[in-house]
């Protein structure tokens, strides 16, 4: 559904259409977007909706690990996780890139990073 909303309606790639027409090859992508907007409570309760969605995720979560793997994930679960640590730890920046940013400061007579 994601290639045919994304890709196909929006004439842009679509499965390996890329491969097969040729274009990655001459590093064209063509990438197509599709966004929508539901309202909910045109379908359904709000509550109900809701209610359900924390069943489905329970559920999955629930399901066996795989070999070696602590959880299961769900979409935007890695990500959500990722922000909460980096509000509270900072975002980590690789040392090459601070001692060259901090050359920029210098040349500019701006603070630098650290």
């Amino acid at each position: 559904m994601v290639d045919i909303l994304s890709g196909v309606l929006s004439g842009g790639v679509y499965g390996d259409v890329l491969d097969r027409s040729g274009a990655r090859g001459r590093k064209e992508s063509n990438t197509g977007h599709c966004f929508a907007a539901i309202d909910v409570k045109r379908f359904r309760p709000l509550e109900d909706f809701t209610g359900a969605m924390d069943d489905m995720l329970q559920a999955l979560n629930d399901t066996p690990r795989a070999d070696g793997q602590e959880r299961v994930y769900t979409a935007g679960e890695p990500e959500a996780e990722t922000e909460r640590q980096r509000r509270l730890h900072g975002i980590p920046v690789a040392p090459a890139l601070v001692r060259q940013c901090n050359e920029l400061a210098a040349d500019l007579a701006v603070k630098r990073l650290a």
